[in-house]
């Protein structure tokens, strides 16, 4: 199947109603105790970017109209995180679902989604697992968000803002890991300052895939060069090229019996075959953007994004449980996806104050041209019914 999508989208918002936020004290309310406390003031942090960032505004974290939850790069390292669904383990409101073992697959507030995905703001709707070793933290809102982010948003988004050439710096950062069943791991975080005013940043990783199932092993491959040049004081361009490049086993798990339940006899077995359950993803995406500063109170940003996807899910997998005959069905398919991304964005971002009001305006549009060709072909036995 082959499909061609375009989309321009034109955005046009005010917010950020902007007030400070205390609370009265005791003594304020004429109470005699004062040990409570004299004033407390609220104020919020800016997410990490404050021109392009999960919600396109230069908006505090307190002025975020939405629930938000921010994952930085030291929670990822400390907790050992390395995947989307550990850091949805930790956050309210999103869970996870199965994901047929080769994607990520989110669910916010009840709603399921694989597409809800975004790099730096950019859509990043290709159905894979996302790695962690490049960024800088990872936003999830929780709630419609259609106006910001077009088709989708319904229940919420992820937002992975990546990490960035610091100019004037110079550090490398590396870690590794091993566990029981063998499986390991190791990350590199380069950044030289290769000027006065640019800064090249390289982050790459290699992960090898274990566990206790048997047939299961894998491997992923990220590496990610970015450039920075800073050509003015108000006018930043950063470069970015990733390369991706992912394998693993397909594990389905064991089969359910005639009432729903797991077969438990069956626990210990793996229905599969190396040579037939399978996912492997190999991916180029370039990446472009420009932030300016027009005056004190107008900037504005321009993205361009590049992807090219090749991957296949090859699919082996048990249908059912005879109880009686101890007979287990099987059945199976293979889904090839080539895919194309190619993505326009830009904003405009106004701040003004009208007395003890302030506001952000926000013009934005977007130009999404996706090329897709897409295969699937059944596998057909004679014990059991061809997938539709």
């Amino acid at each position: 199947m082959n499909t061609r999508l375009s989309r321009a989208a034109l955005l046009l918002s005010s917010a950020c109603f902007a007030f400070p936020a205390m609370a009265e004290t005791a003594d304020d309310a004429g109470g005699a105790d004062a040990s409570e406390g004299s004033q407390i003031i609220v104020t919020g942090q800016v997410l990490y970017s404050d021109r392009v960032n999960s919600v396109k505004t230069p908006t505090p974290v307190i002025d975020v109209p939405q629930s938000l939850s921010i994952v930085t790069s030291e929670q990822i390292t400390q907790q050992g995180f390395d995947s989307i669904d550990d850091i949805v383990l930790y956050t309210p409101g999103v869970t996870s679902s199965q994901g047929e073992g080769h994607r990520d697959a989110v669910v916010f507030r009840g709603v399921r989604s694989t597409a809800d995905f975004y790099v730096d703001g950019v859509r990043d709707d290709v159905q894979y697992y996302r790695g962690l070793y490049n960024l800088e933290q990872v936003e999830i809102l929780r709630g419609p968000n259609a106006l910001l982010f077009g088709r989708g948003g319904t229940g919420g988004i992820i937002n992975r803002v990546t990490k960035k050439g610091v100019i004037g710096e110079q550090f490398v950062a590396y870690q590794g890991s091993i566990d029981t069943f063998g499986a390991f791991s190791g990350q590199v975080d380069v950044n030289l300052a290769t000027s006065e005013n640019t800064a090249l940043r390289i982050n790459a990783a290699y992960e090898d895939l274990n566990n206790h199932r048997d047939f299961f092993d894998g491997e992923r491959i990220g590496f990610n060069p970015t450039f920075r040049a800073q050509i003015s004081p108000s006018t930043v361009i950063d470069l970015s090229y990733e390369y991706i490049n992912h394998e693993r086993f397909i594990d389905r798990g064991i089969p359910s019996d005639e009432n729903g339940n797991p077969v438990r006899a069956l626990q210990a077995v793996t229905f599969g075959d190396p040579d037939n359950n399978f996912t492997t993803l190999e991916a180029h995406v370039l990446r472009a953007s420009v932030q300016h500063d027009f005056s004190e109170n107008l900037k504005g940003n321009f993205t361009a994004s590049y992807g090219d996807y090749d991957k296949v899910y090859s699919n082996f997998f048990p249908v059912g449980f005879d109880s009686a005959a101890n007979v287990v069905t099987l059945d199976g398919y293979i889904d090839t996806t080539q895919r194309e991304n190619f993505i326009l964005s830009g904003n405009l971002i106004g701040e003004f104050d009208t007395g003890s009001v302030g506001h952000t305006v926000i013009v934005g549009g977007e130009y999404i041209d996706t090329k897709n060709d897409n295969d699937r072909f059944n596998s057909f036995f004679d014990t059991a019914d061809a997938d539709g």
